[in-house]
Order: structure tokens, then C-alpha cells, then sequence
């Protein structure tokens, strides 16, 4: 079978060497056209929190307050959101204008000098959060300089969204600082009269202490509201965090009730909606006082917080590798583009002349079988024509 094959190749060695040698003359010219691409490459790392918890649990834990119910937030910036504002169009079209790429690409729409960025431009995020940048030209250092440009038009961007929500963050916490700084108010006046006229001071430590629990769940309760109606200012309704925020609010509403009216007998506080009237009214007062003054700290530490996000300068992204200058062509070498070719060629011209001769040979098998089949038809007919004869 084997020498079969060769020699059919053998016999058409003519078509098979002048096909090769035009696939050899064709990468030839593709590799004297296309010239050398030099690749830049950086690595970033993404910004980070001191802790993974959010501002709003760092808080908390200050507090004392059990992890198991201190809500989260969504934290830093992920690689993968930066990986994505790297391929997006604002920051391409701000890398087009600032190097003046469209005369680099020698193309005068801005769609196709995005199309020819987009085309020289690689990035990929890690298992561990790091962000490999890599950037392809024709000339070193516009390899470099659009790698550059890349970086800190990343750092520039993520500063500008960064500031533009600590200024919503800000706005908002400004309103419900002045909510919550009139409800404060309003809650001490009242304490206040209610003392001055039933004479109240004190109250024993199990009173205290039903107070404190229900203070705390009340604040952690109110706070996550807050980050609830905080979070819907930046997602949709439908949203896995807003969902999240929604269930813990919703457990730690239920908690807060059955320390108000549950069952005591295995509860070491008695129940606050069990306690005499007078009593209850107090602890209900103190325990306003205390949700409303620990939430209005948090309200004006997050603004603040908020304050200096909005002032920041610093650069937001990391460099862990700086931009290198290339020194040599990236990819393959030449000559093995040319080889490669030339050897596509050859595989491609001998399979082609070997599907002819298998094709012809099936049509003459055919020819054969059609004329084998008329025969055997004649045959028949003959002898069928000579029985009918030979009974007469």
C-alpha cells in the first residue's frame, strides 16, 4: 500500500514540486511583508484593602460584635473587573489619542485603530489576582510606550470611578447623617423628660443587659440597611449582593424580635415586651439612644472614609514588572514561519493528488460495474427469448 501511494506521488512529482515551491515563495514574501512584531510585557497587581471585609466589618469588629453576624461588602476592585476596563473602548480611545496611534496604524477611523490596538493587546488574570499585560508592535518602543500608556490610563480611570463614587458614597451618608442626627436628638429629649418625670435612673443588670443585646442586634440590623440602600445605588435589583444584604437584614430582623417577645424560659435576658410597662418604655428609649448614637458613628466614620477616597492621588495599581523595552522579534522565527509554509504546502498538494487518483479510480470501478450489470441484463434477455422459442 505503501509504495502504491509513493508511486502515484512519484508519477505526478512535477505538480507536487512546483506547488511546494510556490507555498515556499508565498511565506517567503509573507515573512518579508509582515516584518518583526516586538512584545512588551507587564505585570499589575489590583488594588487591595487591609481587610477582606469591607470598611462596614472592620467597623463592627471594633465593636466586639460576633463575626458570624457582621455583614460583608463587596471589598476591593477585582483583577477580573481591571482586566476587563483594560480591554474596554474609553480607556482604548483615551491610548489612541494620547500616542497618536491612528497615524501609527496609518488608519483613519477610530473604529479600526481600536480594531488594530485590540489586536496587538493581550490580558490575562491569574489564579492569585495578578494581571499579565502584554502589548505587540512593529517598532520596540511603541511597544513600550502603549504598555505605558496602558497602565496609567488603568490607574487614571479606576481613580476617576473610584472618586466619582466616594462623592456618591459621600452624598449619601451626608443624608442619613442628618437623619440619624435628628433621630438621636429627638430620642435623648425624650429620655430626658420620661426621667424627669417618672424618676428613673437605673436598672438592674438583667435589664441592662436584655438592652445590650438588643442594642446590638439593632445595630447591626440598622447597618445593614444602610449597606443595603447603599448597594442599590450601584446594582441591579436582581443582584447576588443586593440579594445577599437583603437575607442578612431580614435575619437579623429576626433575631431582634424573638430577643424582644421570644420565649425566656431558656433565654438568660427576660424578653424587653415582657418587662412592666415603665421598664419597657425606658429600655426601649436607652436602646433608641444607643442604635442611633453607635449608627451615626459609623455614618460619619464612613464619610469621612468616603472624604478620603474622594482627596486620594496615590496610584491605585501596583507595578510588580515594569514595561521591558524588547530587544529581540517575539513569536516564531522566520525561518520556521517559511518552513512550516513550504511544509503545509507539500502535505496539502499530496493529499490532493492522492483524492484525485482515488476518485478516478472510483469512477472507472463504476464504469465497470454499469457495464458488468448491462451484460448480465443481455444475457438474461437472451436466454429468455430462446426458451420462448424452443417451446414452439
Amino acid at each position: 500500500m505503501f509504495f502504491l501511494l509513493l508511486n502515484r506521488i512519484v508519477r505526478r512529482r512535477a505538480i507536487v514540486a512546483w506547488v511546494t515551491f510556490a507555498s515556499f515563495l508565498a511565506a517567503f514574501v509573507f515573512v518579508l511583508v509582515s516584518g518583526n512584531m516586538y512584545e512588551s510585557r507587564a505585570l499589575l497587581l489590583p488594588p487591595t484593602e487591609d481587610a477582606n471585609e469591607g470598611i462596614l466589618s472592620a467597623w463592627m469588629t471594633k465593636l466586639n460584635l460576633p463575626a458570624i453576624v457582621s455583614p460583608g461588602t463587596a471589598g476591593a476592585t477585582s483583577a477580573t473587573i481591571l482586566g476587563d476596563i483594560l480591554a474596554s473602548r474609553r480607556l482604548g480611545e483615551m491610548i489612541i489619542d494620547t500616542l497618536s496611534l491612528r497615524e501609527h496604524f496609518k488608519t483613519e477611523s477610530l473604529d479600526d485603530a481600536l480594531r488594530a490596538l485590540s489586536a496587538r493587546t493581550s490580558t490575562s488574570v491569574t489564579g492569585t489576582g495578578l494581571i499579565h499585560l502584554s502589548v505587540k508592535d512593529k517598532d520596540p518602543e511603541y511597544a513600550l510606550k502603549i504598555a505605558d500608556a496602558y497602565i496609567t490610563g488603568l490607574d487614571s480611570l479606576n481613580r476617576f470611578l473610584q472618586y466619582s463614587r466616594a462623592e456618591q458614597t459621600r452624598k449619601f451618608m451626608s443624608v442619613q447623617l442628618s437623619k440619624y442626627r435628628d433621630r438621636l436628638g429627638t430620642a435623648r429629649r425624650e429620655i430626658a423628660a420620661f426621667q424627669g418625670k417618672h424618676n428613673i435612673v437605673n436598672f438592674d443588670e438583667q435589664v441592662r443587659g436584655a438592652i445590650g443585646v438588643a442594642a446590638d442586634l439593632k445595630v447591626r440590623a440598622v447597618l445593614a440597611g444602610i449597606e443595603r440602600d447603599l448597594i442599590k445605588e450601584y446594582t441591579y435589583a436582581n443582584s447576588l449582593e443586593l440579594k445577599r444584604k437583603n437575607a442578612e437584614y431580614e435575619g437579623l430582623m429576626r433575631q431582634l424580635e424573638n430577643i424582644m417577645s421570644g420565649d425566656s424560659a431558656g433565654a438568660v435576658f427576660i424578653p424587653l415586651d415582657r418587662m412592666p410597662g415603665l421598664v419597657q418604655s425606658h429600655a426601649r428609649m436607652e436602646r433608641d439612644i444607643e442604635v442611633n448614637e453607635r449608627v451615626y458613628a459609623y455614618l460619619l466614620e464612613r464619610y469621612e472614609e468616603a472624604g478620603i477616597d474622594k482627596a486620594r492621588t496615590t496610584s491605585v495599581v501596583q507595578i510588580v514588572d515594569e514595561p521591558n523595552l524588547p530587544e529581540k522579534p517575539s513569536g516564531m522565527p522566520k525561518w520556521l514561519v517559511v518552513l512550516v509554509g513550504t511544509f503545509v504546502g507539500f502535505i496539502w498538494i499530496v493529499a490532493a493528488v492522492l483524492w484525485w487518483d482515488w476518485m478516478r479510480e472510483r469512477e472507472k470501478s463504476s464504469d465497470e460495474m454499469r457495464a458488468f450489470n448491462e451484460l448480465q441484463a443481455t444475457v438474461r434477455s437472451d436466454v429468455g427469448w430462446l426458451r420462448r422459442k424452443l417451446r414452439f
